[in-house]
Parts: structure tokens; sequence; C-alpha cells
């Protein structure tokens, strides 16, 4: 759920952001406008756009254009208002871009009051123009609910037209229901072709999955060298989980030449943004010393903080110490703590330690029942153990049957 939310805010973000890149124009003035932004000369460019409206009252484009000047600040001071009213003249005379991002305006109440139906009016009229941007808003509409009736079906359909006209935020979203089976068949090869061509168009984020997917096969081969490539790429953009990503694929040498060194700095960052994995990995980097001193409590502390985001690796490597009294005081009853906090997220291994505590009574009440069910559980995920410790277990019942 928190994943969720997380891309539909970004992805509102995305689709909220008021900068578009401008198709060409046909106004020599508003071209000539144009290559002044890309060469940030700003103020000579609002004067190349104002001269385009002097030559031609209605030229949209050139409306548009100082539309997101001011949106962005950049030749004339910031002013949301400003921008608004340069888009609310462009988006009556057809302008698609005018149009959509009227409509983020009203959908955010950025210079504008809050709209939801205007919001809808003019995303409609630019999705139908074969916006990308538009399409995809209009899909976060229907699925909201904002300025037209819910509606997933519909939702789905703007959404994949944005993404097939490549709106990065609608292929990411496409993506992540593909992979969940949220209102779509679940589909993980689907969900690694939407993140690939997200990934493909530089976004950090969409690069940062298609290396966790690329790394664990899921909806692709397995391939390290693709998962290090995909994390370097999102790692060098900022992506914080992707710090982790690239240093755990330095510190082992996956897909990459080892480079412990470099692997510390990556997890480092990673750590102290708080990326569970990162901590994860500051705590092996502790326990083993390799780019920090060793340090058993360091370790532990790392390993707890990952552990409490519910990060399993974490969770099992703490019930371990816990378990042997390496790294930890000696405490079954603590570790056989962490391992039900692993085994309850779904972990095999960690089911297959609890079943084993339960069947011995270590740290938990001896019980053949529980430990049959939490290998059960293992034995169905493929864990080996556990389907040996069953037979064990129906061999013993058997034994009791006969006595």
């Amino acid at each position: 759920m928190k994943h969720r939310l997380r891309i539909l805010l970004a992805a509102v973000s995305f689709l909220l952001s008021l900068a578009p890149s401008p198709a060409v124009a046909e106004s020599a003035k508003v071209r000539q406008g144009d290559k002044q932004v890309a060469a940030r000369q700003y103020k000579k460019a609002m004067n190349s756009f104002r001269a385009a409206l002097k030559a031609d009252p209605n030229d949209a484009e050139a409306m548009t254009r100082m539309g997101d000047l001011h949106a962005s600040g950049q030749g004339v001071p910031r002013s949301d208002e400003e921008a608004a009213r340069w888009y609310a003249k462009a988006a009556p005379l057809g302008d698609a871009t005018a149009r959509f991002a009227l409509a983020a305006r009203y959908a955010s109440g950025r210079g504008v009051g809050k709209d939801p139906e205007a919001a809808a009016k003019w995303c409609r009229l630019a999705a139908d123009q074969g916006h990308p941007g538009a399409q995809s808003l209009l899909g976060f509409l229907y699925e909201q609910g904002t300025g037209v009736p819910r509606d997933e079906a519909e939702s789905r359909a703007w959404y994949r037209k944005a993404a097939g006209g490549g709106d990065v935020a609608a292929q990411k979203l496409l993506a992540w229901r593909h992979l969940e089976g949220s209102g779509v068949p679940k589909d993980p090869a689907e969900a690694a072709m939407w993140y690939r061509k997200a990934a493909d168009a530089g976004d950090p984020d969409a690069q940062a999955r298609l290396a966790g997917m690329y790394r664990d096969g899921i909806g692709v081969p397995k391939d390290p060298i693709e998962a290090a490539t995909w994390y370097r790429k999102a790692a060098e953009k900022g992506n914080a989980e992707a710090f982790a990503g690239y240093g755990r694929a330095l510190l082992y040498g996956r897909g990459v030449a080892q480079d412990v060194p470099a692997a510390a700095g990556w997890i480092r960052k990673a750590a102290s943004l708080g990326v569970p994995e990162g901590l994860f990995l500051r705590g092996v980097l502790y326990s083993y010393g390799r780019g920090e001193p060793k340090d058993d409590v360091e370790a532990l502390n790392e390993y707890r903080r990952s552990a409490e985001e519910g990060y399993v690796d974490g969770q099992l490597q703490i019930a371990g110490m816990y378990l042997t009294g390496r790294g930890a005081p000696l405490s079954d009853n603590t570790a056989a703590a962490w391992y039900l906090r692993a085994a309850e997220a779904g972990n095999p291994d960690a089911q297959a330690m609890l079943g084993w505590m339960h069947e011995v009574g270590r740290g938990v009440t001896k019980n053949l029942d529980e430990a049959t069910r939490w290998f059960g559980l293992a034995a169905v995920q493929g864990n080996p153990v556990a389907r040996d410790h069953l037979k064990h277990i129906e061999t013993l019942r058997k034994d009791i049957i006969r006595r």
C-alpha cells in the first residue's frame, strides 16, 4: 500500500509538472524563442514570444511558452497566477499543451481555484488531441473519480494510451499494476516491459525497479550485469534505492567488478537516507569489517533498523545472531520473535526455522501442530528442509500411534 501511494504521488507530481517539451513551433519567432530557452537565454526567449504575439495576437504557442516561463520563473518572476492566465488564453485556441497545463492547474489549484470539473474538461480536450500527459492525467482523474465518475476501465484505457504515447508516469503505473495484479492480470513480464520503456526514457525510479527485476529474475531472466547497469544509471541520477542496489552489486562483484570502497560509499548514502536495504548492507560492512571497522554492536544496530522497517533479510540476520549468540546475546526467545516477523511476511526460510523451533521447543513451546503448520507453509514455497521435517514429523506421529 505504501509503495502504491508513493507511485501515485510521484505520478501526480509528474503530471502536474508544467514544463512539457514543446512541439515544433509554426511561428518563426516562437522557434527562435524555443532555441533561446534551450540555450537558457530566458529573457531573450520571452522577448521573442512577445514579438510573436505582436505579429499574431492569436498565436497560442507563444502564449503557452510564456505561461511555461512564468510557471518556472525563468526570465520573469515565478507566478502561478500569471502562468495560468496565459494557459487560459491559449487553451480555447486549441493548443493541446496549454489545455493540459490548464487542466493540471485546475486539478491542483495552483494559480487558479481548484475546479475538478474544469480540470476534467480541459484534460479531455487535450487527451482527445493525443497529448500523452493529458491522457495520463485523465486516467488518474477517472481512477480517483475527480471531476468525472470513478471508472476503472476508463482509467486503464487512458493510462494505456498515455503509456503507448511515451508518458513515463503512465508507464510506471501500468508496470506497477501488472506487477501487483492491481486491476489488471498479474503479469511480471508485462510489468518489466513497461518499466523498460520508462527506464529507457531516463526515469531513475523505473531504472531502479527494472534493475531489481533483473537481479531477482522477476518478469525477465536473472541477469546480474543488466541489474548492475540499471542500478548504476539510477544511482547516478540520485535514486536512493539504487544507491543500495548498486552498492550490493559492487560489494559482492555481481555483474560488475568487485570494489569494496566504492560499495561502502554507495551503501553509506543509502543508509543515511534510511533505505532498508542500505541499512542492512551497512550492517554487513560492520559485521565483516569491509569498508567499515569491524563492530558487532554497530552491525546489530544497523540490522535492527532495517528489520524494524520490515526488511526480511535484516530480520533473519538478527534472529540468527540471537540464536547462535554471535554478535548478539544468546536468546532463543528473541530469535523466535524475529523469525516470527519474517515468517509472517512470507519468508520460507523463516517459516522453516520457526517450524524447527516449535518441533524441538526452542524459544517457543514445543508444539508439533504449530511445527507442521510452519513447515507446511515453507514447503509450499519449495523449501527442501521444511519438506524433510514434515516427513520426520509424520514418522513421529505414526510411532506415537503405534505405541
